[in-house]
């Protein structure tokens, strides 16, 4: 039987790899002494900082910022961390040949702002530019939790940012904890549970979506208005411009 669930507590470097996705996790806690990381120039980087801080530089370096427990962040292509602190873990996932946007946020709420599968709450952290494009999200389980078991149509991958729990597969019942990361392919049956009093957060990363802005709808051009009317913006007068972020192009 193929395997429907992965998990890492000790980590620092490249964990798991698909077609469209890489995903990597640097932590110093078992080890104490890693303090550089580096993921290649080859596709947009979605990450979280479970605990501890780094120095995050993206875009050829040209792009700078401290990261702390609890916040996420994407940069366009590659990226390199530097990290001080000896308590550190760091998730970040790959999305292969897409050009993202630089942005740092956080530190995640203490749930979710839209509801979701079976009483648990979700945020939208870093929302894709344009519908299909790679997102990440913060998924809050309150204590109590028994969700139904359920299929993804592409992979997920993200990390326990505090609290614990399990995750329910064919493969058996694995226990969740705070820096653990995770992987579950494509398709695969998987739920997750939480004991009662027991709240976990996760902070997974989606490389695609059925849901977003579009050239002909998005909260500028709707509210853009000729004679009292929306435009129509599939007119070649109103497609001059380029939407750059959101497209898959080579890496500069």
């Amino acid at each position: 039987m193929d395997r429907t669930f992965f998990a890492w507590t000790e980590y620092w470097g490249r964990l798991f790899e698909d077609d469209d996705s890489r995903v990597s996790g640097f932590e110093n806690i078992s080890s104490g002494t890693m303090s550089s990381a580096e993921v290649e120039n080859d596709g947009a980087c979605f990450g979280f900082v479970s605990v501890g801080q780094a120095l995050l530089l993206g875009n050829g370096g040209r792009e700078s910022v401290t990261i702390t427990t609890g916040q996420w962040f994407s940069t366009p292509g590659g990226c390199k961390l530097l990290i001080s602190d000896s308590n550190t873990a760091v998730f970040i996932a790959q999305r292969k040949g897409y050009r993202g946007v630089f942005t740092v946020g956080g530190p995640i709420e203490k749930k979710g702002r839209l509801r979701y599968i079976d009483g648990c709450s979700d945020s939208l952290l870093c929302c894709p530019p344009v519908i299909g494009d790679p997102c990440l999200n913060h998924l809050h389980f309150p204590g109590g939790i028994d969700q139904t078991q359920h299929t993804h149509p592409s992979l997920r991958a993200g990390i326990v940012a505090k609290g614990e729990g399990w995750c329910i597969t064919h493969q058996g019942k694995t226990q969740l904890e705070t820096n653990l990361i995770f992987v579950i392919p494509t398709d695969a049956s998987h739920s997750f549970k939480t004991e009662a009093g027991q709240c976990m957060d996760v902070v997974p990363y989606h490389p695609d979506s059925d849901w977003g802005p579009s050239h002909e709808e998005h909260p500028m051009v709707n509210r853009t208005l000729v004679e009292g009317k929306k435009i129509d913006n599939t007119l070649g007068r109103h497609t001059g411009a380029e939407l750059i972020a959101g497209m898959f192009l080579p890496i500069a």
